[in-house]
């Protein structure tokens, strides 16, 4: 779960999109007399900064000018130091970095230096809708305000602007990316923008007095999208219907004509699988439970480190009881987002449009938690779907920490929490598990993030030498349980960040072993999420978006993530295993990526689940 973005799921939430910034690439002028920069080869040799506040977040962002100025420079001043000083070949690093320039540059009304960040930023993309998309609406805005003239109509102005920049868009390239924008803008409120700050922002700067460098700058795009963008959101709702009406050309799935099903009478063994997650409901999958020697579904472990019997993370109280209501407005958000008009959709749209700030903050919470108490109970559907032979086992801890614990770690619970992945780890040679899903990752930036909600030390460079000592201890023991484990395969998700896995040292992601497979996300045609993290070992694609599965109690729910497309891997290998027992995971690995097609522009491979069962050379298969 790397601090900017968790790779756990790809939450569907009311304003996810609003909490993600938009991106910009800068250009830094360097000549023969410029002081050689220091190269940065991971995440870590970035510089920290932090920044005390004398209002909370919240606040600061909707203050007038002169109250934001000096946070806004204090911030740009950071930024240049760093891009002067730092040879930054990591572009998703790069373009969260320079993001800043922009947004200061919209926030100065220097519209040039706004627009050619944001046309270097696009040249400099890696996907193909982010090259066409990326910070849209600030594009629109300022050649809308830069065609003023006195006595003209500023919306006119907009709506023409933003014709003109969505008329021409491939559909087959952003479908996905404008149905989402186009649902944003519908229940998109500024009170709900505040609440989100509130919640994400507001408790590091009650802790600490202040933020930490990431999420200031984050703050200023929060800032740029109040005054530039949410304005003109239903302008921009009307542009993008009338864009989608005009295309709306479903995708093809290519997924349902490579599917395998596996029945009982094809299986040779039962094939136990691990959900490595934050808990599986055993009532929603009452004929896939494994159930071990002492009558139990697996193993967990709480927030606090101790052993649990527990099989889901614990409610509160109060979001217990909106858990059937908040099911629905997930529903309600899905159907948007997919362009489906379903009366849950509308519901959802009354219900956001009219969120104060407060309770678009409780919102917020209560879907940190949903998100933790309904994420393992997804991936084990998806791992286990269409295989008779699947027997799943719980292996449960709560890796949202950074989100829901109010209390900051200390190096007695990260050695605790060591020696219960280990514990885990025995659990999965004990009990034969074959294939272990790990729809979850960590990093450095996440405990630092974890240390400026809870630390009262402020330093950031402290935070920082903290944060590694306690992560070396956590990444050791997550590659510990892999390589002690050679008869099992562990397949992981890349992430949800759109950056480099290995850059940001995220584990399991960043790990190469031969027994372990990293997946990336790609929609129902095959073309990658506008999410998808990447790098050296992301070896194999799957459909990680709008995946149904079941959520605690029976729900049904489409979600989207690397969280999801791990376990569609995951699925593939139990199916291998249970097909033929004394395969490997080495073997089941590679027949895997000599199963898979490779995408059309060369760069992916692309799970193909019937020609990989092929290979096997099975009669009937």
């Amino acid at each position: 779960m790397p601090a900017a973005e968790t790779p756990r799921m790809l939450k569907t939430r009311v304003f996810s999109c609003l909490l993600v910034a938009a991106i910009v690439f800068g250009l830094v002028k360097n000549d023969a007399f410029a002081q050689a920069k220091i190269t940065v080869t991971d995440e870590t040799q970035l510089p920290r900064f932090s920044y005390p506040l004398k209002i909370a977040p919240s606040a600061l962002l909707v203050a007038d000018d002169a109250t934001f100025a000096p946070f806004a420079a204090a911030v740009g001043r950071d930024v240049d130091k760093t891009l002067a000083d730092y040879d930054i070949t990591d572009k998703a690093s790069l373009r969260r970095l320079l993001e800043a320039k922009a947004d200061l540059a919209m926030l100065a009304h220097d519209w040039e230096t706004a627009r050619g960040t944001i046309a270097m930023i696009r040249a400099d993309e890696t996907k193909d809708d982010s090259r066409l998309l990326a910070d849209r609406l600030d594009l629109v805005y300022i050649d809308a305000i830069t065609a003023a003239k006195p006595g003209s109509s500023f919306s006119d102005l907009y709506t023409a602007a933003d014709t003109s920049a969505t008329s021409g868009l491939p559909w087959s390239t952003v479908r996905d990316s404008i149905r989402q924008a186009y649902a944003v803008d519908q229940g998109a409120t500024l009170a709900a923008l505040v609440g989100a700050v509130k919640n994400a922002m507001d408790p590091q700067f009650e802790k600490t007095g202040g933020l930490d460098a990431g999420t200031a700058r984050a703050l200023l795009s929060f800032r740029v999208l109040a005054r530039y963008a949410l304005p003109y959101f239903a302008a921009d709702a009307a542009v993008l219907k009338a864009y989608i009406a005009k295309n709306a050309v479903a995708k093809a799935d290519i997924w349902a004509a490579r599917d395998f099903t596996v029945t009982a009478a094809q299986a040779k063994a039962p094939v136990v699988i691990g959900v490595w997650d934050s808990g599986v409901d055993p009532t929603d999958y009452p004929d896939a439970m494994y159930v071990d020697a002492s009558g139990r579904h697996g193993i967990a472990f709480a927030d606090d480190a101790t052993p649990t019997t527990a099989e889901l993370l614990p409610l509160p109280p109060d979001v217990a009881s909106d858990y059937a209501k908040d099911i629905a407005l997930l529903v309600g958000s899905s159907d948007l987002q997919s362009g489906i008009d379903s009366p849950d959709a509308t519901a959802f749209l009354t219900f956001a449009r009219g969120l104060s700030a407060d309770r678009a903050r409780a919102f917020e919470h209560e879907l940190d938690y949903l998100d933790e108490y309904t994420h393992g109970s997804h991936v084990a559907g998806i791992a286990s779907r269409g295989n008779a032979a699947a027997r799943i086992v719980n292996a449960r801890f709560d890796d949202n920490f950074a989100e829901l614990n109010t209390k900051g770690p200390t190096m007695e619970w990260v050695r605790a929490m060591a020696a219960n992945f280990a514990a885990t780890g025995d659990y999965f040679r004990a009990n034969h598990v074959r294939v272990v899903n790990m729809s979850w990752g960590d990093d450095v930036a996440e405990f630092e993030t974890w240390l400026a909600k809870t630390d009262p030390n402020s330093d950031p460079i402290e935070r920082k030498k903290k944060a590694q000592e306690f992560f070396a201890i956590w990444r050791s023991a997550i590659a510990d349980v892999i390589a002690s484990n050679p008869q099992t395969l562990f397949v992981t998700s890349a992430g949800n960040s759109d950056s480099d896995a290995s850059f940001g040292g995220t584990v399991p992601a960043s790990l190469s072993y031969p027994n372990l497979i990293t997946v990336g996300a790609v929609d129902q045609a095959g073309d990658p999420a506008n999410f998808t993290s990447y790098g050296p070992t992301v070896v194999i694609y799957a459909d990680g978006y709008q995946v149904p599965s079941k959520l605690p109690g029976g729900y049904v729910v489409r979600y989207s993530g690397t969280s999801m497309a791990s376990p569609n891997v995951a699925n593939l290998a139990a199916k291998l295993f249970a097909l033929d027992p004394s395969l490997t995971p080495e073997k089941v690995k590679d027949l895997i990526l000599r199963g898979a097609t490779t995408s059309e522009d060369g760069k992916r491979k692309l799970i193909d689940p019937k020609a990989t069962i092929g290979l096997l050379g099975l009669a009937g298969s």
